[in-house]
């Protein structure tokens, strides 16, 4: 079974979860992307996390864990999210410079500018508020955009501190998002695969997380 396991900040806590379980993987250096498993019915590689539900979802992956916030941006149809570990908690929310408080209510004749890495969220959120829009992709460093380069934020947030410290005020919240164990919809389907990543989720289950 092909397993996407996430690099970063997710990393540490994915590993810590798993070996709880009893699934342990053993890595040659800080830059081995392909850890050896302790199951040897399970093949692993380390990507991004924007990466895995788009791996998922060609079969290129038959299981991985993203943050749902991810899965949801991406809106792939052959991806099952399968199992909440709980992880990396954040919510992803609305915001808009103090100074801009009421530009929801009476907005600018023109587009306005949501500075993002959520652009098809951002997008529909628009789209049901009825506002006219350019979203604007932000690679990073989002609150920094308001009030002079974007209109509003649309943006993960883990404790507010970074929003409160740009002086941001939360008009909206979207939805809130944590670590989920996700699967390919056509791995599922396999009753070798559906077993094996069952297997894996009871593991996880087990060991009470």
């Amino acid at each position: 079974m092909q397993v996407g396991l996430p690099k970063g900040h997710l990393k540490e806590n994915i590993i810590r979860i798993l070996s709880e379980s009893g699934i342990t993987f053993t890595f040659k250096n800080d830059r081995d992307y392909r850890p050896v498993c302790n199951l040897s019915w399970i093949e692993a590689k380390m990507f991004r996390a924007g990466a895995i539900p788009q791996l998922v979802s060609l079969g290129k992956v038959d299981m991985g864990f993203c943050g749902l916030d991810l899965v949801r941006e991406k809106d792939y149809e052959n991806v099952c999210v399968i199992y909440d570990l709980g992880l990396n908690p954040v919510r992803l929310m609305v915001a808009v410079h103090e100074s801009q408080k009421g530009i929801l209510d009476y907005p600018p004749e023109r587009p306005l500018i949501i500075a993002t890495e959520y652009e098809s969220l951002a997008a529909r959120w628009a789209f049901e508020k009825g506002l006219s829009h350019i979203t604007v992709q932000t690679h990073g460093s989002t609150e920094a955009y308001a009030p002079e380069h974007a209109d509003i934020i649309f943006d993960c947030v883990e404790t507010g501190v970074t929003m409160k410290a740009n002086n941001l005020v939360i008009v909206d919240e979207i939805l809130d998002s944590t670590t989920h164990l996700v699967a390919n919809k056509f791995s599922l389907r396999n009753r070798y695969l559906s077993e094996q990543i069952e297997e894996v989720v009871e593991k996880i289950r087990r060991s009470n997380h």
